[in-house]
């Protein structure tokens, strides 16, 4: 999936925003679930994503996960369902485990996502409960973004992760996440309740109703703030054994595994409709430069500045002999809050002007090349 980078990837840049929703209490309501109380995984709800991820495009699921996926290792006991992660060789792979998905049969924008269950353990077993867009609206991954509810990977046994995947399509994306840790015991020794709320601008994570994370910053090459989380997006459910993030399974790792699910929800929110979800309220005000960060730079920082209606856009680079070094920008825009990586490694050291011209607005600022 790895490509070099873009000398310049010009995207939209979030703004730290709080979602007038959050304002006022919430009143959730379900709209769906699967409580999983039947003797099948119920087909009309979830589908199985089969195999080891060539058929989609992405071998070894984009991961170098080992696993093959298959449907059998999903089974349903006494009121629960089951995902086994087993040490078997199949189809040309040493272990086999399930991946399943909403897409298409659930699919959401904005909600409070929810689910119980207990996770399995060992060094190399990643299960996860994360989200996906439905569309792709604003490109390919994570240009359309990517909603990680609950990771954890199998040496860490006590701690899960909560993650946003988002940016420019793959190798310009970029992510954020934050973590949470039991006091005491790991997730395999019982259940535990994960889930986010997601609403307009704005992403709460939480473990047993402790909220450990918001999130209100995120961006997309694909279109302004509030893209890309403003689409809609399935669930999926899966555990993966090896990998880039949780290694292989070594010696110590115990096989099979097991990820129960007691069940998974997803509700609305009522008071949605009647707040003010318009996407022009997180446009700007005025026009702006702002000062690039970091500054000074080696090899390079980034540019941000602020249309607040459609304009024709120059942002050029000169030094300080008024030579034009770049022209990063010359078209018309939409209102929105920008942002661009400039890369100065192909430049000497020394001081440098950045100025951005509009029909109505014309600012410039001094960039610092140290190498």
């Amino acid at each position: 999936m790895t490509k070099l980078p873009r000398f310049l990837m010009l995207w939209v840049l979030a703004q730290s925003v709080c979602s007038p929703a959050t304002a006022l209490a919430q009143t959730w309501e379900l709209v769906w679930s699967d409580e999983f109380d039947s003797t099948h995984v119920n087909l009309n709800k979830w589908s199985f994503q089969i195999g080891d991820g060539s058929a989609y495009g992405i071998p070894g699921w984009g991961n170098n996960e080992l696993q093959y996926y298959r449907s059998e290792n999903a089974t349903l006991e006494n009121g629960k369902l089951v995902i086994t992660a087993k040490k078997e060789s199949f189809a040309g792979k040493s272990y086999t485990s399930t991946r399943m998905r909403t897409n298409l049969k659930g699919d959401w924008t904005y909600g409070r996502f929810e689910i119980r269950a207990k996770l399995p353990f060992g060094k190399g077993l990643w299960p996860a409960f994360w989200m996906l867009p439905t569309d792709n609206v604003y490109g390919g991954w994570a240009a359309s973004g990517e909603i990680d509810i609950m990771e954890l990977v199998g040496h860490e046994p006590n701690k899960v992760y909560g993650s946003l995947h988002f940016g420019g399509a793959w190798p310009n994306n970029t992510f954020v996440n934050a973590f949470y840790s039991l006091a005491s015991g790991n997730f395999s020794d019982d259940f535990h309740v994960f889930r986010i709320e997601w609403q307009p601008g704005e992403i709460r994570w939480y473990v047993d109703e402790v909220h450990y994370q918001t999130r209100t910053q995120w961006w997309s090459s694909g279109g302004p703030f509030p893209a890309p989380f403003n689409q809609r997006f399935h669930i999926l459910l899966n555990v993966a054994v090896g990998g880039n993030w949780p290694g292989s399974p070594d010696a110590s790792t115990i096989f099979p595994q097991r990820m129960e699910v007691d069940y998974v929800r997803v509700y609305r929110d009522r008071n949605l409709t009647s707040v003010d979800t318009r996407e022009d309220r997180f446009l700007p005000k005025v026009f702006a430069l702002h000062q690039n960060f970091p500054n000074p730079f080696n090899p390079a920082t980034t540019l941000h500045y602020d249309l607040p209606q459609a304009d024709s856009v120059t942002l050029e680079v000169y030094d300080l002999t008024g030579k034009k070094i770049a022209t990063l920008v010359r078209e018309q825009q939409a209102a929105g809050q920008y942002a661009l990586r400039f890369d100065g490694s192909a430049l000497s050291s020394g001081l440098y002007v950045c100025r951005l011209r509009t029909t109505r607005f014309q600012h410039e600022i001094k960039l610092l090349l140290m190498k």
